[in-house]
């Protein structure tokens, strides 16, 4: 399988795996990374933490069928799809329209540390919005903020430190996207010197291939940081459990 495969439920998506990490078996029932793919999403608490103590245990016969997954619509309310069925799935154009607001609102919102609250022993007082708004208006709401005087440290700041504030949040912002180019670019000079001095991402490390297992391929790496993170997300397991 090429792409991506997709489970969507209550009409959201809900994971995207790998499809190459995905295996099919005889029955019809998705595995990925030596594990089901099982559909708990609806399962109470107590039910959920014997589903996963089977699991940990591998005592994957013990799991009942109703929670393992195909192809398609599954009675434990989880569809799966790949690249094709997701290109038609309803659930598809909700999510971009999802992620593309998500993307403009993180792009204009930024976090004003504005206090320490309780020297220290609570969450600080800080002011969370669009750093593209009037500066009269942002300083307004932080005044506000720092007006309540809940255990507030440093509540009478002037606007002057207060602007100041504001306008290295705003030069942050402003300097983000080349910050990330940077990065990105720093990222992929130092993948081209770790292929070039024998690193081994399949097990992270300058072995020169006394693994057994040698790849010079960063995509090995980042499959199973992926698979990790799934397991961890569906489960509350890593591969070391």
């Amino acid at each position: 399988m090429q792409g991506n495969i997709y489970t969507v439920r209550d009409g959201n998506l809900a994971l995207t795996l790998p499809a190459s990490t995905m295996q099919i078996k005889s029955d019809g029932t998705l595995w990925w990374s030596g594990c089901p793919l099982l559909g708990t999403g609806d399962v109470a608490p107590a039910e959920k933490a014997k589903l996963k103590a089977l699991v940990a245990a591998h005592k994957y016969g013990e799991i009942p069928a109703e929670y393992y997954c195909r192809m398609g619509d599954n009675p434990n309310g989880l569809w799966v799809g790949d690249e094709a069925g997701w290109a038609n799935h309803p659930a598809k154009a909700e999510h971009a329209r999802a992620e593309a607001e998500k993307r403009e609102i993180s792009a204009r919102q930024v976090r004003i540390y504005l206090s320490s609250r309780g020297w220290g022993d609570y969450a600080p007082a800080d002011w969370v919005g669009y750093i593209t708004r009037p500066d009269a208006e942002i300083l307004a709401e932080c005044k506000a903020r720092l007006a309540w005087r809940d255990d507030i440290d440093q509540p009478d700041q002037s606007d002057e430190e207060i602007m100041a504030k504001i306008a290295k949040a705003r030069a942050d912002w402003e300097a983000a996207p080349a910050r990330k180019a940077a990065r990105e670019s720093a990222e992929a000079e130092d993948i081209k010197r770790k292929v070039a001095g024998g690193y081994c991402f399949a097990c992270e490390s300058y072995c020169h291939g006394d693994c057994g297992h040698y790849s010079a391929d960063p995509q090995v790496m980042y499959r199973r940081q992926f698979r990790e993170m799934a397991r961890e997300t569906s489960y509350g397991l890593s591969e070391e459990d």
